[in-house]
């Protein structure tokens, strides 16, 4: 068996369920492949990971690609979720209500440059990005609720719900949403190097099915799912995780899900990272054309890419 690494963004949990069903599963032994979700390595992000060659795909965004400054050597072959997960709490009693507000206000961000959406939302919100300040802290509900941060980014299926907890509840918070400004970005999709996949279309083809067909058995069954996740990741409860799949199901299960198929790369997600660097860092907004690779998505079982949930 010939073991392919797949580099994840963080550590194993109800986030990556398809990918640790793919592992744990094994769902690509029949093409004589044996999978391995790599976690969350503090001192390499994973497009690093992958263009050095340490893995052979990575769990990563049309953001981090472009961000890379080496989008050209990569191709996006898959996007599970369909919508961003990002959200951004911010305190009313710091008398906040508008993003306009948030002037003078200091922002959580996590490290590695994760902020391109929020940046990029409160341009659109007409507030330049001197005008606040991002501080790059590895929590950011326990930030917020220490009180050193006004406001901070979120996802949706775990950070949201754990300031939940240790709020007590959400009233003290206005939710900001990158989409009410048409500044969403996708945070989640399959990576690859474009030599890797060109020497390799076999075993490129045979992790796009694995990866599809345990993100499906992952919706359909979760209970086992979930075990393997709570296997996995002990630290964190099984309804935590259940809660967390329950979310990521809702931003893969919308959008072009609907009308493609599961895993579906839409290229609107790239062209709005290609946007966003444009409005916000002046890059030239230029044509996504090979920057998308569909071929092995279209040519994976039907049963795994299907459209009707």
């Amino acid at each position: 068996m010939k073991t392919i690494r797949i580099r994840l963004l963080w550590h194993p949990q109800a986030q990556f369920a398809g990918y640790l069903l793919a592992q744990h599963h094994n769902l690509a032994q029949d093409d004589g492949l044996a999978i391995e979700c790599v976690p969350l390595d503090p001192a390499k992000g994973p497009i690093d990971a992958l263009l050095d060659g340490d893995v052979a795909f990575a769990v990563a965004s049309p953001s981090h690609m472009l961000e890379s400054r080496r989008a050209e050597e990569l191709v996006f072959l898959l996007a599970i979720q369909q919508t961003s997960s990002l959200v951004y709490p911010v305190r009313r009693s710091a008398g906040v209500a508008d993003p306009k507000d948030l002037r003078g206000c200091r922002i959580g961000v996590w490290p590695g440059h994760e902020d391109l959406e929020l940046v990029w939302m409160l341009h659109r919100a007409n507030l330049p990005v001197d005008s606040y300040q991002r501080v790059v802290v590895q929590d950011t509900v326990a930030a917020l609720c220490e009180r050193t941060i006004d406001g901070a980014q979120m996802t949706t299926y775990h950070e949201l719900h754990n300031l939940e907890g240790e709020a007590g509840s959400l009233a003290d918070f206005v939710l900001f949403k990158a989409s009410d400004y048409g500044a969403s970005l996708l945070k989640d999709g399959l990576v690859a190097r474009r030599d890797w996949v060109e020497d390799h279309p076999l075993e490129t083809q045979a992790v796009v099915n694995a990866v599809l067909r345990g993100w499906t058995h992952a919706f359909e069954d979760e209970g086992d799912a979930l075990e393997i996740c709570a296997r996995l990741r002990p630290d964190m409860s099984r309804a935590m995780h259940e809660v967390q799949l329950s979310e990521i199901r809702a931003l893969a299960i919308c959008a072009a899900t609907h009308t493609e198929g599961l895993g579906f790369p839409d290229p609107a997600h790239m062209s709005q990272a290609l946007l966003a660097m444009h409005e916000v860092e002046g890059h030239p907004c230029s044509s996504t054309l090979g920057l998308l690779d569909d071929r092995f998505w279209r040519a994976a079982p039907a049963a795994y890419r299907r459209s009707q949930w």
